[in-house]
């Protein structure tokens, strides 16, 4: 953890506000741990509470706050509404725990006004902190003196060249407590080949695009919620948020996407534009539906990305 603070700036003249659950997981106390080893001030308020942690944020002036995305976007978004932007103090943002892209990256940036940084983890294997995108966001840097990663295909196990995107396997190198050999993280990334324009030494994972329990298929298509977020990005219009629901229409895959519009956009211009960039891009036609921005609802957790509904 104090690795990845130092690796994206933070110091010890910064407030970090940690809102992570400190229960019996990684996160919130592995989040303190770090602050505290790199000489920072803990602001520990954990999870909820948007009020208070609004309050906190103001009364302690927070640097830097630790959160899910999906929190990360309703505080920004409380910020928005109250009008409080300019009385806040933070410039800097680590989220994790969740898959998130980067037309959510770009509003949680607009209306914090931080600039903000992935961090990657899991419980099995320390928690958070094993890995961060640095400022020049290339990629993911992963601590290659703690850990050894490999990528393999998740049918046949087999491992994959550098450079091939599947599932990403994990062995610890100097873990003492429950050293673990090849674990499966059942994430879906890539190790990229290039060293970061940044200088470090530490190689690089793509940011992941989806798990391989978290895969779809509709009509004999494979899809990943995480090509959803690459479409989203490069559709105009598109909000962040988006939810994928599936059922069954005489037995048949049925899919609608619903995905926010950005404010003063014609929904149905929207919507014409992203059916056809999920079929060029995905290669499937599905229904749309936009809805105004913010209607998705927020979450202080993990956003559901997925309702199937075609085996109730």
């Amino acid at each position: 953890f104090a690795r990845c603070f130092a690796t994206v700036g933070i110091t010890k003249k910064d407030r970090v506000q940690v809102t992570p659950g400190y229960g019996l997981w990684t996160a919130g106390i592995g989040f303190q741990a770090g602050v505290e080893l790199l000489g920072a001030m803990t602001i520990p308020t954990g999870p909820g509470n948007t009020e208070k942690q609004l309050e906190m944020m103001l009364d302690l002036k927070s640097t830097v706050l630790c959160a899910t995305s999906s929190y990360a976007l309703l505080l920004g978004e409380e910020i928005q509404r109250r009008g409080i932007k300019d009385q806040i103090h933070l410039k800097i943002g680590i989220f994790g725990s969740e898959r998130w892209g980067e037309k959510m990256r770009a509003k949680i940036e607009e209306y914090l006004g931080i600039e903000t940084f992935d961090i990657y983890g899991l419980t099995e294997i320390y928690g958070p902190g094993i890995g961060i995108d640095c400022p020049r966001h290339e990629g993911i840097h992963f601590w290659s003196d703690h850990l050894l990663f490999e990528i393999i295909d998740p049918v046949s196990g087999k491992q994959l060249p550098i450079g091939e995107q599947g599932e990403l396997v994990i062995t610890t190198l100097t873990k003492e407590g429950m050293p673990l050999l090849r674990y499966r993280t059942h994430d879906i990334t890539r190790i990229i080949p290039e060293f970061c324009s940044c200088g470090s030494p530490y190689p690089m994972i793509d940011r992941v695009l989806g798990r391989t329990d978290d895969m779809i298929k509709v009509k004999g298509v494979n899809i990943y919620p995480g090509q959803i977020d690459h479409v989203l990005r490069i559709t105009e219009g598109c909000g962040g948020e988006y939810q994928i629901h599936l059922s069954k229409v005489q037995g048949k895959d049925y899919m609608v996407i619903k995905a926010e519009m950005e404010p003063g956009c014609d929904a149905g211009t929207v919507s014409e534009r992203l059916r056809r960039n999920i079929k060029n891009r995905i290669g499937i036609l599905t229904d749309v539906e936009i809805v105004p921005l913010g209607n998705l609802g927020r979450t202080e957790k993990k956003s559901r990305r997925v309702f199937d509904r075609r085996y109730e």
